[in-house]
């Protein structure tokens, strides 16, 4: 397979975690979402559990000392987190394919020709049933998360790159997975990366 990077962006309880990760074991290439985490703690200095709280959430106020490293004092969490994984996430895509759930990389990485960015939907009611149960949580309760992560998603991705999350024109594909659920939606971008790459049949 020719070079390949994948980035998915997912509204809470679609399953775009599920389907990134899928299709990396599918194409056989490194899959990257919670472990960017770690890779910015470690590049940064900073306590992973810090880092964890503002993952994916627009600027915070709150303003934090960093050990080792004069030229990060006094700089906000959230800055401090998207321009190290921004970092992190270029030197993955330069070098080789991957998958890279959320974190505006599809925005990071847009003047990339090799790039393949989708974004992961599914309507309210089905995601809600989702998280119920995976998170055995009341419908009420379970509402309230799908709420409350995607307006975090998108005041986070609009913060950073001045565009609408989950806008059909900030992406290079918009899928509804209730159409195919988390494999079969998996299996049908793996077929679009592979026809992406090889958009003429040989004569």
């Amino acid at each position: 397979m020719k070079k390949m990077i994948i980035t998915v962006g997912r509204q809470y309880g679609s399953g775009g975690r599920a389907i990134g990760e899928m299709l990396a074991e599918h194409l056989g290439i490194p899959f990257y979402d919670r472990n960017l985490i770690e890779m910015a703690a470690e590049k940064s200095g900073v306590d992973q559990g810090i880092l964890a709280i503002h993952n994916e959430r627009a600027v915070q106020a709150t303003l934090m000392k960093v050990k080792g490293s004069a030229g990060l004092k006094g700089r906000p969490v959230g800055e401090l987190l998207y321009q190290t994984q921004s970092q992190i996430i270029r030197e993955l895509a330069d070098q080789g394919s991957c998958v890279i759930i959320g974190r505006c990389a599809d925005y990071i990485l847009k003047d990339r020709k090799e790039l393949f960015s989708v974004f992961i939907t599914a309507p309210v009611p089905k995601r809600i049933e989702r998280i119920m149960e995976r998170n055995r949580m009341s419908r009420e309760d379970a509402a309230e998360a799908v709420e409350k992560v995607d307006r975090q998603r998108a005041d986070y991705y609009l913060h950073y790159t001045g565009k609408t999350w989950g806008a059909p024109e900030s992406y290079g594909l918009t899928v509804d997975s209730s159409l195919r659920g988390v494999e079969g939606t998996a299996e049908y971008l793996q077929k679009l990366v592979l026809d992406f790459q090889n958009p003429f049949p040989a004569m």
